[in-house]
């Protein structure tokens, strides 16, 4: 069973990815967040793979996903954006 955390600052969208999980038995939501603060806070060491909206109200999945692997270094992250621009992406994400 793959153990998902996920951190995204829109309910409806951690809503729709349970809704979307609850089909698929080896997939397990660990814990949730809506901010980098909560999701350090919160985020359990068993975590195996992290879903974090790129921007977020106090930071950005980019930063967090570094932190998040710093503390568990077996933890995967897949990012989620509504960026259209490549370009707007990698600017984010060299700003960390």
């Amino acid at each position: 069973m793959t153990r998902v955390f996920l951190v995204d600052d829109h309910e409806i969208v951690r809503r729709g990815i349970r809704e979307l999980f609850a089909d698929h038995p080896d997939l397990h939501i660990v814990g949730e967040a809506g901010s980098v603060a909560d999701a350090l806070a919160t985020v359990p060491a068993d975590a195996d793979v992290a879903i974090l909206d790129v921007r977020l109200p106090d930071g950005n999945g980019v930063e967090l996903c570094r932190e998040l692997r710093n503390r568990i270094p077996q933890l995967k992250c897949l990012m989620l954006t509504s960026y259209t621009d490549d370009d707007a992406l990698l600017d984010a994400s060299s700003s960390v």
